[in-house]
């Protein structure tokens, strides 16, 4: 795990590009959607290296593990678009915040971690028929920890409503 810290790296520019959105006071512009989708882009390539680095497979249980891996990952983004659409409709109405969107964007919030733990259920059953329990919680455990860094750098970076 020694590798956590250079692996997300890359949230904190992510972070960064958050709170620079943040510090703006018009919609966020094409650009800053870039810039957003390359940093997630990023930290889902490191993420995918520091699993290979701390899981150890045979090769019947890596040929498994990989397509389901890649396809968990794939739905991940998705459920993790809302994620994004919260903290860029944060940081576009941050300076202009009315009770109206900051219901609108906790109502989101709570749906964003609904469907995220949804989907981590789902996954433990798929993830249970191809591999050892063992080895299926210390999965979870290395996306919780990489999840817990992102949330960690997110919060630090994205300031209280007003």
């Amino acid at each position: 795990m020694r590798t956590l810290h250079k692996v997300f790296l890359a949230t904190a520019l992510y972070a960064g590009i958050v709170a620079g959105a943040i510090a703006q006071t018009d919609a966020i512009d094409a650009e800053m959607a870039t810039n957003i989708e390359a940093m997630r882009s990023i930290v889902q390539t490191e993420r995918k290296i520091l699993v290979m680095q701390e899981m150890t497979f045979t090769d019947d249980e890596a040929a498994a593990f990989w397509p389901l891996y890649n396809e968990y990952r794939a739905e991940a983004k998705k459920v993790g678009d809302l994620r994004v659409k919260v903290i860029t409709d944060y940081a576009a109405a941050y300076e202009t915040m009315t009770d109206e969107i900051a219901k609108q964007l906790l109502k989101d919030a709570i749906k964003f971690e609904e469907q995220n733990l949804k989907l981590k259920k789902k996954y433990i059953k798929k993830f249970e028929k191809i591999l050892p329990a063992t080895k299926v919680t210390r999965y979870f455990q290395l996306e919780n920890k990489l999840d817990a860094v992102i949330n960690y750098d997110l919060a630090s970076e994205i300031p209280l409503m007003q």
